[in-house]
Order: structure tokens, then C-alpha cells, then sequence
């Protein structure tokens, strides 16, 4: 049989070939999606064992893409390439489909718009975005967005990253750099069909910078679910992810939706809040907040019901109001209403948090007319020059304080008369982390315990009588620290 000269393979060449050497695992690059914490995965070299296929042109990659199948890589050469449609393409957890850049940031998209539709076990790894349309991902699963780096051309409202439609869950966007968006929309947004929010998604290990001026609505870093869809639950874990100059709307990352959870992220001048804006039983621990004096920036903003908020630093924040340090939120409807409305507060947890130096600190009800409901508010520090360190703008109903620490300095007061212990806790600055030094009064006299607390903001074990604040006295490692941009991002171990 005559056999095709090599010039007929120009369009595609596709070399079945195992690459032994490399020692990317299967389950490295392919994993998404639970909400357990991990170390940093993926990287932009090619699974172990899988079928390559290299193209060079738009015309080679759309080629390929119609015609992928699960174990096979698309390895895209050097240059700029115009992107369209993946539609039910279906991968494995071990042998999943992998469209990356050859090497990192040299692919460009600079046009066409990514779709992906109704697939499973999809990964694009290593590519620059600059093209101008939303990356969209419908009815999938287990689709990966790891190593890219987006920075899209926008000339109006743009939403960069959307994952949409009915049966999306277990889809992770990690290791991402994302910057300098002037435009409303979202960085990131996760949504899901007109009833049920995409679910069990996972958004780690990214460096969110440079979003701004300041909007209205409507141009968060991330916003998770709706209002629409504000009574499903999401399961979303929103982790380990540095947030620095996010100044777009007052809410850096919204929480639109049930049972979700932000830990372990930092946030640097950045102007706004986490604000669990609609939606039941979400978790907001482990963060660290620094203001660094900066006009505006603030912590966390709580409406609904049965949210806990612990194990959180907030530092040098100078936001009041919707920007408080943390805001336990008068709402504008009770336990039944509009969905677009502010719920009312009930049974919020706010535990074992530290603040210091903040220009307002813990504040409850400042906007709206009903006042938070049987909440508690125990075994927080609270150190500050001015204001109240605990600031009822409205008189809750039922409130617990018990266990806190307020130390006033300069012209502040602490601002309540039961549940707080007027004493100096001895904060004693490790880098950019207040902790507790050594003869605190803190130590081993927390008021409660609590099943969720664990650990503290360092991820330190916390036995017996906890400490009072963020930090637990402790000469175990340190698992959790504020984050810079060599802990996140593309080039991120």
C-alpha cells in the first residue's frame, strides 16, 4: 500500500505516542470540583499516556476540537488562535480531554468565543485570553480551567467566566490569573438553570487584581448563584484565592445562594466585602483582610439565616456601613418576600474572629429596618482607636454576646455592656498577623465551644478550652497564611 507523503498530515498532526517521562498524574490534571481543601495541582504539561494532538492554526484547532475524544491532548503551537465551540465532548476522570497551550501564555485567544456544552472532563490549561466574548460553560461537569491567564479586551458590560445551565456541578477554576477589568460584569459567575444553581463547583488558587473604579451593581470579582436561584444550594467553596485592588462593586464576592463556603483567601486593599447577600447556611473562615488604610475597604456583609462566620483577621480596614468590618445586616424583609430583597438575619454566628485597627469593627444593622434575630456574637478580640468596637445601629433581637475581648484605645468605646471583657489581649505582630503572645488573657478562655472550630486562622489544632480570637497560642505549623501573588496564580507551585 503507498502511504500518503508527510506534507498531507500539515493540518493535523496526531502522534499516539505514551509520554513516559512526564510526570503529570491522571488524577492531577483531571480532578474539579469537591470543597476539600488541597495543595496546589496542574500544571500545563501534557497527562501521562495521552493521545497527542498538535495544532497550529484556528482552522487546525477547531478541527480538532469537533473531533476530540476522551484521552487525547490538543497541544496549540506558539501564536494567536480564534476559539469556538466544544459540544458534548466527554472525557473520563482518568482520561479526560486536554486543550493547552504548548508553552505557557504563548497561545493566544484573541477572538471567537469558548463555549462548552453538555461535556464532561474538559481541561484548558496554559492559554492567554484576550479575546472579547464570555467564556461560557453549559450544562457540563467536571470542566477545569487551570494556569490561563485573562486579561479580555472589553469596550463594554462583559461577564469573562460564566458556568450556566441545567446538571452543571464539580467544575474548578484554579491557578488563574485574572486582571485589569474596567467594565461591569463579573470576573467570575456562577449560575446554573432558571431553578437550581450549578453546584459543588471549586474556584482556588487564583490571583483576582485590578478591577475598578468603583460601580454601583454588577462588577464583582465573583458572584455565586442569583436571586432567582437564591433558595438552592450551591455547595460552592471559594478558597485560597488572593483578591488584591478589587474595587469594583461593594461586593468583591457575592454570595447569592445556599451552603456555600469562602475560607482560606486574602483579600488586600481591596474596596468592599464578602457579602453573603442572599441565601442560607454558608460559611465565611479563615480569610485574612488588610485594608492597608485604603478608602473603602472593608470585610464581611451578612444577610439570611444560619451563617457562620469565624476564624477571620481583619486588619486596617477603613470602610463603615456596608464596608464595616463586619456588617450583621438590618433586612427589608422577614422570613418571606421578594427574592431581590435584603433577608432578614436570623441565628448568624460571628466566633473567634480578630480585629484590629479597623475604623469600624463589628457593627449591626446599619441599613434597613429589621434588626438581626438570635444571633451570636461570642470570643471575638476586637482592638481599636475609635468608634464603638461594637456598634448596635439597631437593637437586635435576642442577641448573645459572650466571651469577646475589647481592648479601646484613643477615642473608642466598646459600645455594648454585657459579653465583653474590657482587657488588653496582648496582640503581639508576627509579619502581617496579629496573634497572641505569651500571657494573654485570651489563652484557654473562650465561653463556648463550637463542633466547627477545629482549627484556627493559621490552621493550628485548637483542644481543650479554645483561645479567645482568630488565633489559638501554638507552636504547630502553620498551615494557612495571608497569601501573595507567588502563592496563587500561573506560576504557583
Amino acid at each position: 500500500m503507498n502511504r500518503p507523503r508527510l506534507s498531507t498530515y500539515a493540518a493535523i498532526t496526531v502522534a499516539a505516542i505514551t509520554i513516559a517521562a512526564l510526570t503529570t498524574a491522571a488524577s492531577a490534571l483531571a480532578s474539579t470540583g469537591d470543597t476539600s481543601s488541597r495543595t496546589p495541582s496542574g500544571n500545563s504539561t501534557p497527562q501521562a499516556n495521552a493521545t497527542i494532538v498538535n495544532v497550529s492554526s484556528s482552522t487546525q484547532l477547531t478541527t480538532a476540537m469537533a473531533n476530540a475524544v476522551a484521552g487525547q491532548t490538543i497541544v496549540l503551537a506558539n501564536g494567536s488562535y480564534s476559539i469556538g465551540k466544544l459540544n458534548a465532548k466527554n472525557g473520563t476522570s482518568s482520561a479526560p480531554i486536554t486543550i493547552m497551550a504548548a508553552q505557557q501564555g504563548k497561545a493566544i485567544i484573541t477572538g471567537g468565543q469558548l463555549e462548552v456544552l453538555s461535556s464532561s472532563y474538559v481541561t484548558f490549561s496554559g492559554l492567554k485570553w484576550t479575546n472579547s466574548n464570555t467564556l461560557k460553560i453549559t450544562s457540563s461537569h467536571h470542566i477545569r480551567l487551570t494556569r490561563n491567564h485573562f486579561r479580555l479586551t472589553e469596550s463594554s458590560s462583559l461577564k469573562w467566566i460564566i458556568i450556566q445551565g441545567a446538571n452543571s456541578h464539580h467544575n474548578r477554576i484554579d491557578h488563574n490569573l485574572f486582571e485589569e477589568k474596567h467594565q461591569l460584569g463579573n470576573f467570575i459567575t456562577i449560575d446554573g438553570s432558571s431553578t437550581q444553581q450549578s453546584q459543588y463547583d471549586l474556584i482556588d488558587y487564583n490571583h483576582f487584581r485590578n478591577i475598578g473604579p468603583r460601580a454601583t451593581n454588577e462588577m464583582e470579582a465573583i458572584r455565586v448563584g442569583w436571586s432567582a436561584i437564591s433558595k438552592s444550594d450551591g455547595f460552592t467553596t471559594v478558597e485560597n484565592n488572593l483578591f488584591e485592588n478589587c474595587d469594583g462593586d461593594p461586593e468583591i464576592v457575592s454570595v447569592k445562594s445556599n451552603a456555600n463556603t469562602v475560607r482560606y483567601n486574602t483579600f488586600r486593599t481591596s474596596q468592599g466585602s464578602v457579602s453573603l447577600r442572599h441565601g442560607n447556611r454558608s460559611q465565611v473562615h479563615g480569610n485574612f483582610f488588610f485594608g492597608g488604610g485604603k478608602t473603602g475597604t472593608g470585610g464581611v456583609r451578612v444577610y439570611g439565616q444560619d451563617h457562620k462566620i469565624y476564624n477571620n483577621h481583619f486588619e486596617g480596614l477603613t470602610g463603615t456601613g456596608y464596608d464595616a468590618a463586619l456588617q450583621l445586616d438590618g433586612g427589608d424583609v422577614d422570613t418571606s418576600g421578594a427574592l431581590s430583597s435584603h433577608w432578614r438575619v436570623y441565628r448568624a454566628t460571628a466566633v473567634h474572629n480578630t480585629f484590629v485597627n479597623n475604623v469600624s469593627n463589628i457593627e449591626i444593622g446599619a441599613n434597613y429596618s429589621l434588626a438581626p434575630v438570635d444571633s451570636l456574637v461570642a470570643d471575638n478580640i476586637v482592638v481599636g482607636s475609635s468608634g464603638k468596637l461594637f456598634n448596635e445601629l439597631k437593637m437586635p433581637k435576642n442577641m448573645t454576646y459572650a466571651g469577646n475581648i475589647g481592648w479601646p484605645t484613643g477615642s473608642a468605646t466598646i459600645g455594648i455592656t454585657t459579653g465583653v471583657r474590657t482587657v488588653n489581649p496582648l496582640l503581639a505582630k508576627q509579619g502581617e498577623v496579629y496573634r497572641l503572645g505569651t500571657g494573654s488573657p485570651a489563652v484557654n478562655t473562650a465561653s463556648g465551644s463550637y463542633s466547627f472550630l477545629a482549627d484556627d486562622m493559621d490552621g493550628q489544632s485548637r483542644s481543650g478550652t479554645a483561645d479567645v480570637g482568630a488565633d489559638e497560642l501554638s507552636t504547630g505549623t502553620v498551615v494557612h497564611k495571608p497569601l501573595n501573588s507567588a502563592d496563587v496564580g500561573i506560576s504557583a507551585p
